[in-house]
């Protein structure tokens, strides 16, 4: 995961009115630097899943490791997008994720896939951020409740997170409820 500096995220928090500009450039950065390291290993995912059940989550974890590989190229957006300590409205980051995807699909950075559909690489975006969350979840993160927003936002959005989505509404019924806000 390549998390934002600490810099970028004290200056949206402090001047929330210039988030446009300070993404975009972040976003360039992220395009014009060193590839994202990998995501998050199967220890740090279990870990995370740990918080949410104590057994019943391994197809969850499975399909998380699988998608692995192939979420690179969304580690590093993912992980500006959905940061444990800001939350944006999802028409903003669809915003930034569609701008950055097409920067990257002009440079040639996308295999073919991601390339042809937008969906699919939102799709990793968000199951890159999830893997992002999980791992920070399990190691004691202090932003919890915005890591399990997000969490929720993404299991309960994907048919092969409903066992994780399960989870989350025994464990963390407030976050079902109607009128919640990432806010």
């Amino acid at each position: 995961m390549t998390p934002p500096t600490p810099t970028l995220i004290q200056e949206l928090q402090a001047h929330p009115e210039d988030a446009d500009r300070l993404m975009r450039a972040a976003c360039a950065a992220l395009r014009n630097g060193p590839a994202s390291p990998a995501p998050p290993d199967a220890d740090a995912l279990r870990a995370g899943l740990a918080r949410m059940a104590d057994a019943g989550l391994d197809a969850v974890l499975q399909r998380l490791l699988d998608d692995a590989p192939r979420g690179r190229v969304t580690d590093g957006i993912a992980a500006l997008l959905r940061p444990p300590e800001l939350a944006w409205d999802e028409a903003q980051e669809i915003d930034w994720a569609v701008r950055h995807w097409e920067a990257c699909r002009a440079a040639g950075q996308l295999d073919e896939e991601l390339a042809a559909d937008f969906g699919e690489y939102w799709r990793r975006l968000e199951w890159s951020a999830l893997r992002q969350h999980l791992a920070l979840l399990g190691q004691g993160h202090p932003e919890e409740r915005r890591l399990l927003a997000f969490s929720v936002k993404t299991a309960s959005r994907y048919v092969a997170l409903a066992p994780l989505k399960r989870a989350m509404e025994a464990r963390f019924p407030e976050f079902f409820e109607l009128g919640f806000s990432l806010r």
